[in-house]
């Protein structure tokens, strides 16, 4: 989105992302020139805008030697999270005319005051608009599930969403995330000549969740048997 918005006004884009998703390249505009690493991109570009979480490998990603590619009167802008950046590094390149400045809705005592560093609140989740947003997206999230079985946005189950098929009915199947239960699930399907028309298995820790189009009507029996599985929590059908 604002590599978008940058294409929009005229900029140059240049962007790096090391773990960047088939579903990300395709939205991506041919136009964004892709780096090879972090310096090469801090090394060519104006402006720097951060769009990554605070993990292990990105904790002070921005540091005195990162700081060091950037161009004198670059800009760094920070509105992803502070862990990304070393306000103490910040605070000597801003001094040190290494960069030109660093604006964020992370402020720190290390950058308070400090010529070219400007802090404003981090107040964007509370706004009217995202929350109303926020609402709205919670409604529809929990209406597909209900509905189909699809689920995202969980902090303990995987992302998973299969799109609806016009016939058929659907399984959506919980277990434990250990080997050969979608093989059992899938043989008791084959011996009663169910058909299979579409599935999906996702696993997060010790919690695999499965959605199983399948063509004929499920019965108590299959039902049962599906739950007699060793390791399968629950079923739930949709019609």
């Amino acid at each position: 989105m604002v590599a978008e918005m940058a294409l929009q006004l005229e900029m140059e884009v240049l962007g790096y992302d090391p773990a960047l998703s088939v579903d990300a390249a395709w939205r991506l505009s041919r136009r964004v020139q892709k780096m090879e690493n972090m310096q090469s991109l801090f090394s060519r570009s104006d402006i720097v805008s951060l769009h990554v979480p605070a993990l292990d490998s990105t904790r002070n990603m921005n540091n005195a030697d990162t700081l060091g590619y950037f161009k004198s009167d670059a800009v760094l802008l920070n509105f992803a999270r502070g862990e990304l950046v070393e306000a103490e590094s910040v605070a000597k390149a801003l001094s040190a005319g290494q960069l030109g400045q660093y604006i964020s809705d992370f402020p720190v005592p290390e950058l308070v005051g400090q010529e070219g560093a400007i802090a404003t609140p981090h107040l964007g989740a509370s706004t009217a608009e995202a929350e109303e947003n926020c609402a709205m997206m919670v409604a529809d999230q929990v209406i597909d599930f209900l509905e189909n079985g699809n689920i995202r946005n969980s902090v303990n189950f995987p992302a998973v969403y299969l799109e609806r098929s016009h016939t058929g009915y659907r399984l959506a199947i919980v277990n434990h995330n250990v080997p050969r239960i979608l093989g059992s699930v899938l043989s008791i399907l084959a011996d009663r000549n169910i058909n299979v028309i579409d599935m999906i298995n996702k696993s997060m820790e010790d919690v695999a969740y499965n959605l199983i189009d399948i063509e004929a009507q499920p019965t108590d029996e299959l039902l049962n048997d599906i739950l007699g599985i060793e390791g399968v929590i629950n079923v739930r059908i949709f019609e």
